[in-house]
This record gives C-alpha cells, sequence and structure tokens, in this order.
C-alpha cells in the first residue's frame, strides 16, 4: 500500500508541475515582443502616451532610465518624472535632465515634487496618482526609476496594445545580469510567476489569472480614470499586481507580453539583495496570512522537496516520478533562465534558489508581524491598516 502511495504521489506531482508550468512557457516564447509586433500595422495616428516615472532616492539609476526614454522614438511622449520625497539628489538629477531635453527640443518632460505623504497613502501609489493627475496623454504607461528602455520599446507596445485592442499591457523585462547566485534567485522569482499566475489566462476574462508588471503597465487613461486610478488600491502594498487585478476585476482586457528586448533591469544589487529586496512584498502576497503561508509552504514540500528527497529513500520503481519531475523542473527552470537572459548556467542551482527564496518569503513574514507592518523607505504602514486595505 505504501508503495502505490509513493509512486501516485510521484507521477501526481509531474502532472502538477505540467499544469502550472507547460502553458505558461509556451506563452512566453510565443509572445516575445520582437517577434510578434510585425505582425501589426503602423497606426495612422499614434495616441499620446504619458510615461510616470515615480522614484525615492534613486539618484544611482534615474539618470539612466530618464534618457533611454528621451531617446526613444515614438513620436508622441510625454514624460512626468515624480520625485517623491528623495532625500539624495534625485530632484536635482530630474530637474537637469528636463531643462537639457528642453533644450535639444527632445519629448515633452516635466517634473513633480512630492514634499509630503498622506496618511492614507502608500509612497509609490501616491506618486504614480499624482502623477497621472498631470498627465494629458490618451495612454498612460507606469514604470520605474530603476529600467533602461530601448529605443523601439514604446513603440513596439503600442502597436501590440492597439492591434488587440487592449486596455492594460505589460512587458515582462530583461533581468541585467548580476553574480551566478543573484541571477539564480531572480529566476527562480521567474519560476514562480511563471507557475503561480497562470498567464495563459491573462488575456481571457477569467478573474483570477491577472498581471501587473511595475516595469512597463501600459493602460488607457480613460480606463484608469474609470476603475477610479491607484486610489482605490492606495494602500496595498502589491500596487502594479493589483492594478492588474483591479482592471481584470472591472471586465477590461489585458495581456502581457515578453520584452527582454525592449527593458532591462537590475532588480537587486547582490544575492542577499534578492532576500532583503523581498521584505515589503513577499508576505502581502499571501495577505499577510500565517495560514496561506503555511499552506502554500506545504505545497512547496509535497510538491517540489519532495521531488528531491524522495529518489534517495525509495527504490526507482517506486520513485521514479519524483526523479522525472526533477528533471522536468530544472528543464523549466533552464527555458525560464533563458527566456529572462540569465542563461542556462543558473540551472544547477534550483534547488538552491528554492529555499533560498522560501527563507526570504518567512523572513518577511516573520519581519512584518515582528514590527507591527511593513517600513519601507523611511516609511512604517501598520499591520492592520494594510490588512484592512487589502484589494
Amino acid at each position: 500500500m505504501q508503495a502505490l502511495i509513493i509512486t501516485y504521489w510521484g507521477y501526481a506531482t509531474i502532472v502538477f508541475w505540467i499544469v502550472l508550468l507547460a502553458p505558461s512557457l509556451v506563452m512566453m516564447i510565443r509572445k516575445r515582443i520582437s517577434r510578434c509586433v510585425p505582425h501589426t500595422e503602423i497606426p495612422t495616428a499614434w495616441p499620446m502616451i504619458s510615461v510616470i516615472v515615480p522614484a525615492k532616492d534613486e539618484a544611482e539609476t534615474i539618470e539612466v532610465t530618464l534618457n533611454s526614454l528621451l531617446a526613444c522614438d515614438y513620436p508622441r511622449l510625454e514624460i512626468i518624472a515624480v520625485n517623491d520625497r528623495s532625500n539624495d539628489e534625485t530632484g536635482m538629477i530630474m530637474e537637469r535632465v528636463a531643462r537639457e531635453a528642453a533644450a535639444q527640443d527632445q519629448a515633452s518632460m516635466q517634473v513633480v515634487h512630492i514634499e509630503e505623504l498622506p496618511s492614507d497613502w502608500l509612497g509609490k501609489s501616491h506618486a504614480m496618482y499624482q502623477g497621472a493627475q498631470c498627465a494629458n496623454g490618451e495612454l498612460l504607461l507606469f514604470t520605474d526609476g530603476d529600467i533602461i528602455f530601448d529605443k523601439n520599446a514604446i513603440t513596439s507596445a503600442t502597436r501590440i496594445l492597439l492591434h488587440n485592442k487592449l486596455d492594460h499591457l505589460c512587458l515582462l523585462p530583461q533581468l541585467a545580469r548580476g553574480g551566478l547566485i543573484e541571477m539564480a534567485f531572480i529566476t527562480f522569482f521567474g519560476f514562480l510567476l511563471t507557475g503561480g499566475t497562470f498567464l495563459w489566462l491573462v488575456p481571457t476574462r477569467w478573474n483570477f489569472a491577472y498581471l501587473g508588471i511595475g516595469a512597463f503597465n501600459l493602460i488607457r487613461t480613460d480606463v484608469y480614470q474609470k476603475i477610479g486610478g491607484h486610489a482605490a488600491i492606495k494602500l496595498d502594498v502589491l500596487d502594479d499586481i493589483k492594478l492588474g487585478k483591479l482592471l481584470k476585476n472591472h471586465g477590461y482586457r489585458q495581456d502581457f507580453y515578453l520584452g527582454i528586448e525592449e527593458l532591462k533591469v537590475r532588480w537587486q544589487p547582490s544575492a542577499w539583495g534578492v532576500i532583503t529586496g523581498v521584505e515589503k512584498n513577499s508576505f502581502a502576497s499571501f495577505h499577510y496570512s500565517v495560514i496561506k503561508l503555511s499552506l502554500a509552504t506545504m505545497l512547496y514540500v509535497l510538491f517540489f522537496l519532495a521531488s528531491f528527497v524522495m529518489p534517495f529513500l525509495f527504490p526507482l520503481s517506486q520513485s521514479i516520478g519524483f526523479l522525472i519531475t526533477v528533471v522536468l523542473l530544472h528543464l523549466c527552470y533552464a527555458v525560464i533562465g533563458v527566456l529572462f537572459a540569465s542563461g542556462i548556467r543558473v540551472t544547477p542551482f534550483l534547488f538552491f534558489a528554492s529555499l533560498a527564496l522560501a527563507f526570504a518569503i518567512w523572513r518577511s513574514a516573520w519581519i512584518t508581524l515582528k514590527n507591527g507592518g511593513v517600513r519601507w523607505r523611511d516609511t512604517i504602514y501598520p499591520l492592520d491598516v494594510l490588512k484592512k486595505n487589502l484589494y
């Protein structure tokens, strides 16, 4: 009886991962934006786009981001840089870049300075909302202050959005190369994204399948206004993802594409930076619930860790399903590494990366519960307030 349970468990694990990973991987391979744009028409009239770039204490990266936007070939672009209470030279850099852009007759650029944060807002959501209030574009593009844009990025994305008659379009960026362990950790986040968000269902009407990407959220302005903008999610830590959920719940059309040639980001500066970088968001992904996090951990143990352990505990005739799962997981991890430009070099680190990220998520929960809230960019947000305002 025990042998039968082990055998069926192993085969169930194979099915579990095929269902979670295979459709999303196929979609990601097919939806590389550079391959899809040639099948779209060039618009006779380009809509004006307002690019909103919130930044707080990002003096090291903001100039590169803004200059990459100014170099874009999109014909009707308005850039709104939002300096959100920065304590470094972020605001001064924004002003200088704006002056230089005006002198060289580049795209229109304005700088918005925020001095105070209302008590009922998260900083980044408030900055994006304020930027949107200054926008004149028919489309809004929300991005981050550390993204590097290819000159064709916005043009290509707009052609896709118009051709497919979308209300919201996300682009998944390339993860700029760092150290090997750092890239292994980040690739595992891509692995979780692929397996946990039902990417192949994002273009459908199914409300539970939605997506939002902080690096590139392109949305129609009238749609943004109808759903209440960021005011509807002003105290939700997962602002980019919840913007996608908000749109989907209101019945609007969204989709995603792989933009590894169009966007580049160095997510965190080191392997440990990846661990600490998810401190704000990880526990929020489970609605600040220890029960939900525990259930997810149980699934991780039953369908991931067990696959690496069981072949050492039971004969091959019983554990063959787990062994096949291990091979399958490494193949999928390698494909994700290639898709996000980490390369197949990260493949042997799958097991280690999974343990590190499990640690990071539980660390996030521990710190949030210990502090009674989330501390982010010198601001503390009480846990009871965050729970009440989950979307």
